[in-house]
């Protein structure tokens, strides 16, 4: 999470939040209106909505232009909660509220950052379970329990159903598939 928080009121120009980006190395602006954050601006919006339009950023204000309504996260919240709400939201900066003030903003770098440990966490799940994971019966063992179904080529009620060539086959069927390998 970046702590260093960019903000800016609604009616400051494009021009002076672009500057202020470019002065703290910050890829998006908290916009405020009466010293409530209401919505932000990121490099994408600087693109699409003044480059891509060819618009003078001096003569634009943020009021034109910024994202709302502010999608954010509590502190307390999980790196996978911020990675589902930012999936979900289709955003690449989510930034973080406690007590009506932005403390920092999530990117998804900050969460491909985090990805590696998580990887690591899983391994060490997996070690530590693997006795128990490798107890589960295969499907062949399984499938060794069960006699009675609907057979997978014909279709019809069996009561000797036998699994055979990754299918539940009744006696007929398996018979006609063992003519095959004869």
């Amino acid at each position: 999470m970046n702590k260093t928080v960019i903000v800016m009121d609604i009616n400051s120009n494009i021009q002076s939040i672009a500057m202020e980006m470019v002065n703290c190395e910050a890829g998006s602006v908290i916009i405020t209106e009466n010293r409530k954050a209401i919505g932000i601006i990121t490099e994408r919006d600087l693109v699409k909505n003044i480059v891509a339009e060819d618009r003078r950023p001096s003569k634009v204000n943020a009021s034109e232009i910024f994202s709302t309504p502010l999608i954010t996260i509590e502190p307390e919240k999980s790196v996978v909660e911020a990675s589902e709400i930012m999936l979900k939201a289709n955003i690449k900066r989510l930034p973080v509220l406690e007590k009506d003030t932005i403390i920092g903003v999530i990117s998804t770098t900050d969460i491909l950052m985090v990805t590696p440990g998580l990887n690591t966490i899983l391994k060490d799940l997996i070690d530590m379970n693997r006795e128990t994971l490798l107890s589960i019966p295969s499907i062949e063992e399984i499938s060794e329990e069960f006699s009675t179904g609907i057979c997978e080529s014909c279709e019809t009620y069996s009561s000797d159903l036998k699994f055979m060539d990754g299918k539940y086959l009744c006696g007929k069927c398996q018979q006609e598939e063992g003519e095959y390998y004869e």
